[in-house]
């Protein structure tokens, strides 16, 4: 295996299974990239393994990936065996002091945020029209995405409020989850600094394939804004999922670029759900005052970062020392066949390493890591970091299953209703700066999942 390839499987895996669970949720997803989409498949993932190689070389090659993960699960699942459903978790604890704890205020019309970034991925005309006509919008277009590398979107206005809102599209195809987790970072240079009070953001790096489909959004939105939008004194709200979400933040970057009245604050607004990260340290951190990203506890997507595969590839390392000490580092039949035991041991087995030692090697792979990094990505602007607390999480899982085994199989199981919390961070924050490990990684990122602990907050 080409030593590229072998750094790109954790991020890769966990966005086709992202992509699998999308399909599963009834969104309309094309079963299989189009003939003349093939050649972009193949330039995005080469371009990534082209990235990693120059990045880390030989470093982490000697990790065994299919030992270490199977490692690191039990060890997650050890830690959460052991630990009381009563008391706190470490987890738990990190994401609490991750920020300030948001105000009602601040959390004011974040759900109808969500049903904005959730019609765009609809494709009929007539129904995104009904539904925006129910909140006072008029819809002006909807377009399809026309190529590969080009994102779907709709325009609409509210006359009441002067207000523009642009829904961009989200993941909804091979190509798109590939332009998601594929996030080679490179440099574009701007029309003009998109923050007057820092002439050095004239240049920014960015994700390469969210990139391109910022362009050609920008592009067709330029005679809107030109000839309507700006002369009649309409702010811009733009509101997406997933892809869609990157392509809304980096589409609001350029266009303060292109349009300098666009700068003024509140002239522009983005929210978005489940951004992938998109943007270097500085000018992520640039985009606080008109970027507002939404992450949902352990979600995947805004965590598929070189960075965080830095992060996790010295955590495997570091557990892979362990077994190595232990004897159950499978190198011969002896090793191999006590490595198995050890793992059918199952969370009731003793431990590799504590708990702490656990958190304590992350800190220390964490701080390995340069934000200041030119290949590092990161989620854009203000981040709003939504979250369950662990104990909560588990007791519902607990719950869930004890009900499905007394009822029939054709009886539907209620959603228990757990509290929510959030905190507003930004996205270099400790939760953030970690691909976790959960079964809900994957969940967390659809838009029904944040519906549910919105509506909780």
């Amino acid at each position: 295996m080409p030593n590229s390839l072998f750094y790109i499987i954790p991020i890769v895996a966990i966005a086709l299974t992202a992509w699998h669970f999308n399909k599963k949720e009834g969104e309309e997803m094309e079963e299989d990239p189009p003939e003349d989409s093939l050649g972009d498949v193949s330039r995005k993932i080469m371009t990534l393994l082209d990235t990693t190689k120059k990045k880390f070389g030989d470093k982490y090659f000697h990790v065994k990936l299919a030992v270490t993960l199977p490692a690191l699960l039990q060890l997650i699942n050890q830690a959460e065996a052991s630990r009381s459903s009563d008391t706190k978790s470490p987890r738990d604890e990190i994401y609490s002091k991750a920020g300030k704890t948001a105000t009602a205020k601040e959390l004011d019309g974040l759900g109808g945020y969500l049903d904005f970034a959730d019609w765009a991925y609809l494709a009929s005309r007539d129904e995104i029209k009904k539904k925006l006509a129910g909140r006072g919008y008029s819809l002006l277009k909807h377009q399809e995405a026309r190529e590969s590398g080009q994102v779907g979107y709709f325009i609409a206005t509210n006359a009441d409020t002067k207000t523009a809102l642009i829904g961009v599209k989200g993941t909804s195809s091979m190509i798109d989850v590939l332009t998601d987790c594929c996030s080679a970072a490179v440099v574009r240079k701007l029309d003009q600094s998109f923050d007057p009070q820092d002439e050095s953001l004239k240049e920014i790096r960015a994700h390469e394939g969210i990139l391109y489909s910022s362009l050609a959004l920008a592009e067709d939105l330029k005679p809107f804004i030109k000839e309507f939008f700006l002369p009649l004194g309409y702010t811009l709200l733009l509101c997406g999922h997933s892809l869609g979400a990157g392509a809304a933040s980096l589409t609001s970057v350029l266009l303060r670029s292109q349009h300098p009245p666009l700068m003024k604050k509140g002239n522009i607004k983005v929210v978005a759900f489940a951004s992938p990260p998109v943007l270097d340290h500085k000018a992520a951190k640039a985009c606080s005052s008109f970027i507002t990203t939404i992450v949902n506890n352990s979600d995947c997507i805004p965590r598929t970062s070189l960075n965080n595969v830095q992060i996790l590839l010295e955590l495997l390392s570091g557990i892979q020392e362990k077994l190595v000490e232990a004897g159950f580092d499978p190198v011969d039949m002896k090793s191999t066949s006590a490595f198995f035991a050890k793992l059918r041991e199952g969370a009731a087995g003793e431990m590799i390493m504590s708990s702490e030692e656990g958190l304590k090697l992350l800190k220390k792979a964490q701080t390995m890591v340069s934000h200041d990094d030119p290949d590092h990505l990161y989620i854009a602007g203000e981040v709003m970091l939504l979250y369950q607390k662990w104990q909560d999480r588990r007791k519902m899982s607990k719950g869930k299953e004890a009900e499905s085994e007394e009822k029939a199989a054709d009886e539907i199981v209620p959603e228990p209703k757990l509290p929510g919390y959030c905190v507003l961070t930004d996205g270099f924050a400790e939760p953030l700066s970690m691909i976790e490990i959960s079964n809900e990684m994957v969940g967390d990122h659809l838009c029904g999942s944040h519906r549910i602990i919105i509506d909780s907050l």
